[in-house]
């Protein structure tokens, strides 16, 4: 590998895949070291899932060019003049992206490639790389490559699909299974690490023995090479376990090891059996000691799963066990768990945590630890720490301030990790613990302030927006509680900048003007009275606009994601997208795709796609790009990305349909029939993924297999000869069936599992208007400008008979469909609504929709209760009225001095209507149970394009024409 390193030929990365254990960090070490030596070696980074900074590509570039400028003057030099720019200062907090394009290429690019030295990047354990941040570490390393001549990387991963893909199909990428050198190769290996490890020099040393006379034997070490199944780690490990100083007797142990191996196992399976021995010095086999198992699973359950490193001080602190009893327990463990000079304990290997916390190898309940209990325990001493230590001014801060140490000294660390962790626990922890929720209680009614306080003073504010919204999640709370974590979410929402800038003001100015109606600021205002100022007209209860947000352009397109942390906003064809977190409205990443740029994003938010010409890239919601990008041979007309995010679909101008495996970046398939001359050629995945369905060149919807692209059936939709217009494609819900409508009236389903027909409505209708489809896919409702509206029963695969209008000259506009799918409204263009019911004893009742200025309008929306008992219509004139269908009577509301209503929203449990109105007006409705205006603003300066609620009702955003984008509180209704 040496020689690859030295020699420049065209291959520029080379990849050391392995197995747990088999020896990859010890080569990758090897070589930096001889590579440091011969002064090649630029920079070095290795991943690990136990330290925040190391698991993400967060630090990545910036330290890889930190480590450059340390290793060439010229570098360090094209370096600094890029950071004392305004783009270089920024981009040391930017995406990596960003890092790697200011902080590296852009510089370095400049400089005379003949003139720069043979430069080797080594980067260990790209797989404890968190999955988003991997494939952009890689394709960064890749552009480093490509852009600089003189360097080279070598990295090492556990086999996985991402490596071993990229490197299968580049040809200047090398990679090496290491689990695939021969056994003798190995094994020879072995013998000489433990030949040196086991001889009398080395044993007195490690022992601190000057009269130990004690080495292994050629047949104990034959043993342990054969015990190793060629993984290096098992071999490292035997070392510590049989040389550990506590015990001092090494024969013992190498026999304790050889005992256990000759009793069948050849050699220890997967390394379950050798850390089965390793524990067995902590928690002998039955022990019915509850002290000792508690104590045990305490310590070790928290090295595992804290967030950060700690020392064992800290860690003493955090848990409440006496330092001397973490010590008892780690010498006890010492083979597994090493302590460094600084006291933190570190998990030697990941196989280790993989083993013990998996209840199918780690059989012993004693020995095993439970993730949820552990994330428990966790939890519940963050909530007695931050109940016993915070206060009020925390610091004891006088007008003199306080330094860097003297802030260290007084809030110690696991104050600290108390503060910042406990959500990130409490979100994966069983939450049905008593005492958790005692501690919980305790914090809620007398340390939330407080905790903001720390919060700001440590510069990780950032964080309690998260954990509120985590307890929120996952806690069952009842009133007062729940009222005042809300009250929380809000107040850190509301004064996030305030509070940020300075501590204090957390009580002398965010408090001091929180809405004198809500529990948290009778809870907590005493601690505002500090003789500042007498505050008067504080507001009684919160503004529902929860951040003033800037796009910086047009914005047409708003989504939330489901579990409703994020939303993002773009423009369609203008390049950018932008990712916010819904709770605090701050910016979370954003996508910069070329000018007139088009974007697909997946059902669950994992991905997004950038799209424009014959391109596509793919990305993470942190900005991220994810390491795949498509090629067309054409200019790309349409994407589509499957709901499990294996699948990117992409239609080009010239008719070609491209079927992509996100995985590996590879064509599934191309397929000649994709019609491309309309504006919406209606691509499309159903939920599952399992099928993809668009409009084909030869009058057909091709429906395909949505993972191999192959065909399951062509769906003719049209009728006869006659030239028509598809105008909508649609999925059921639950996958199953395919529904296809024309302009000229014809209405089919299909079976998504083979394309048969299940039925058809012929019934010559022209002039089609709308399509509606019941939340379970059971039915399907159609309107056209002959004023008939026909229901489809799926399954029964019947149709119900035509309602219809009495005055012949009225089209139906608007249609909606009750959520049992019992009832179907429809509005008409004169301004009637028709209701029906969709059995087969359906009577039609009708009610004529008022103007409130005296004229009969267009009915341009209708929605229903989700419990069907009312429904909302709005006219073309921004008329809203309330329907009980059961009397046929309309609440009309009032929309007061605003303009027309452009835009209508109805929150999941239909309890609440938004409203967007051309002026720019947003107004909120509560429908039940009871009928009134909540609140009316002018929000926007130009007219609302869009509202939408969050799936749990307790936002809803508005975005206008020229981009501004507003969150608004719906959750109390001020």
């Amino acid at each position: 590998m040496m020689d690859w390193v030295t020699h420049r030929g065209e291959s520029k990365m080379y990849a050391l895949s392995g197995l747990a254990g088999i020896g990859k960090t010890t080569v990758a070490y090897t070589i930096a070291t001889e590579a440091d030596k011969r002064g090649l070696l630029g920079a070095s980074f290795f991943f690990s899932r136990d330290e925040a900074d190391r698991r993400s590509a967060k630090k990545f570039f910036t330290t890889i060019a930190y480590h450059l400028c340390r290793f060439n003057e010229e570098f360090a030099q094209a370096i600094a003049g890029m950071l004392v720019t305004k783009d270089g200062y920024s981009a040391t907090t930017g995406s990596p992206q960003e890092q790697l394009e200011t902080l590296i290429l852009d510089p370095l690019r400049a400089i005379d490639s003949s003139n720069t030295p043979q430069t080797l990047i080594v980067v260990d354990a790209l797989d404890e790389c968190d999955d988003e941040d991997a494939p952009s570490v890689l394709t960064g390393l890749w552009r480093i490559v490509q852009t600089l001549p003189s360097f080279k990387v070598i990295l090492t991963t556990r086999p996985q699909p991402l490596v071993d893909n990229d490197f299968s199909t580049q040809g200047s990428h090398k990679i090496f299974h290491l689990q695939d050198i021969e056994e003798k190769i190995v094994n020879e290996d072995l013998r000489l690490y433990l030949q040196h490890s086991f001889s009398c020099e080395q044993v007195r040393t490690q022992l601190r023995s000057r009269t130990m006379e004690w080495c292994a034997s050629g047949a104990q070490i034959e043993s342990l090479i054969q015990a190793s199944g060629k993984l290096f780690i098992m071999a490292s490990m035997a070392v510590r376990y049989i040389l550990d100083r506590h015990w001092t007797n090494p024969a013992s142990r190498i026999n304790t090891l050889l005992d256990a191996f000759a009793q069948g196992h050849t050699p220890f399976e997967n390394l379950v059996d050798f850390y089965t021995i390793i524990l067995r010095s902590a928690i002998p086999a039955d022990c019915r000691d509850a002290s000792l198992i508690n104590r045990y699973q305490a310590i070790v359950g928290t090295i595992l799963f804290t967030h950060v490193p700690l020392s064992i001080y800290t860690l003493a602190r955090l848990i409440g066990i006496e330092v001397e009893q973490i010590f008892v327990v780690l010498r006890q463990l010492q083979s597994a768990i090493l302590v460094g000079k600084d006291d933190i304990p570190v998990i030697c290997h990941k196989s280790f945590a993989d083993y013990i916390t998996d209840s199918t190898r780690c059989m012993d309940d004693n020995m095993r630890i439970d993730p949820k209990v552990c994330h428990m325990w966790i939890t519940t001493c963050c909530f007695k720490i931050m109940n016993q230590e915070l206060k009020y001014n925390i610091l004891r801060l006088a007008k003199e301030g306080l330094t860097k140490e003297q802030l260290q000294e007084r809030i110690l660390q696991h104050v600290r990790y108390a503060c910042v962790y406990w959500g990130n626990h409490l979100g994966v922890a069983n939450v049905e613990d008593a005492d958790l929720l005692k501690e919980l209680a305790e914090f809620i009614y007398h340390h939330m302030m407080h905790w903001f306080e720390v919060l700001s003073l440590i510069e990780k504010l950032d964080m309690a927006h998260r954990a509120i919204r985590v307890a929120l999640k996952r806690l069952t709370l009842k009133p007062p509680s729940s009222k005042l974590l809300s009250d929380a979410q809000r107040f850190i929402s509301k004064f996030y900048e305030t509070i940020e800038r300075s501590a204090l003001h957390t009580y002398y100015s965010a408090l001091a003007f929180t809405p004198a109606d809500s529990p948290l600021y009778r809870l907590y205002i005493k601690h505002a009275s500090h003789d500042v100022c007498d505050i008067k007209g504080v507001p009684e209860k919160w503004d529902p606009l929860i951040a003033h947000l800037d796009h910086g352009e047009y914005v047409n397109n708003i989504r939330f994601s489901l579990d409703s942390t994020m939303f993002v906003s773009f423009g369609e064809g203008r390049g950018t997208l932008k990712v916010w977190d819904a709770g605090t409205g701050t910016p979370i990443s954003t996508i910069k795709g070329s000018l007139g740029g088009r974007f697909a994003i997946a059902n669950d938010f994992a991905t997004i796609a950038s799209y424009k010409d014959d391109t596509i890239i793919l990305y993470n919601m942190n900005g991220s790009e994810q390491g795949v990008t498509f090629t067309a041979e054409a200019m790309i007309h349409q994407v589509a990305i499957s709901s499990e995010n294996s699948r990117v679909a992409a239609g080009s101008n010239d008719g070609t349909l491209y079927l992509w495996d996100t995985g590996n970046g590879k064509l599934v398939g191309s397929f000649d029939d994709y019609q491309s001359d309309s504006a919406d050629s209606h691509l499309a995945f159903s939920a599952t993924g399992a099928r993809l369905a668009y409009r084909s060149i030869n009058g057909v919807v091709k429906l395909r297999n949505g993972s191999d692209g192959g065909t399951i059936a062509d769906l003719n939709w049209e009728r006869g000869s006659e030239e028509v217009q598809l105008v909508h494609v649609a999925f059921s819900r639950d996958g199953s069936r395919i529904g296809t409508l024309s302009k000229s009236g014809q209405l089919k389903l299909w079976s998504c599992q083979n394309g048969k027909l299940v039925g058809i409505a012929k019934n010559g209708l022209r002039g089609h208007r709308n399509l509606a489809i019941s939340a379970d896919g059971s039915l399907l409702a159609t309107g056209f400008e002959n004023i008939f509206v026909y229901l489809w029963d799926i399954q029964g695969i019947k149709t119900s008979s035509p309602s219809s209008n009495d005055e012949a000259s009225s089209q139906v506009t608007a249609l909606a469909l009750s959520q049992d799918c019992s009832q179907v409204a429809c509005g008409f263009r004169d301004g009637a609504i028709e209701l029906r019911e969709t059995g087969s004893s359906a009577k039609q009742r009708t009610a004529a929709h008022w103007a409130l200025w005296g004229d009969r309008k267009w009915v341009e929306a209708l929605r229903f209760s989700s419990d069907g008992r009312q429904f909302a219509s709005c006219l073309d004139d921004g008329t809203i009225k309330l329907w009980k269908p059961d009397k046929g009577k309309g609440l009309p509301i009032d929309a007061s001095d605003a303009s027309e209503v452009r835009v209508l929203a109805l929150s999941r449990d239909c309890s609440q209507l938004a409203c967007g109105f051309g002026d720019g007006t947003v107004e909120l409705w509560e429908t039940s149970p009871t009928k009134r205006r909540i609140a009316s603003h002018h929000g926007h300066l130009d007219p609302v394009m869009d509202v939408g609620f969050r799936p749990d009702g307790e936002v809803f955003a508005s975005g206008s024409y020229h981009g501004t984008i507003k969150l608004w509180n719906s959750g109390d209704g001020s």
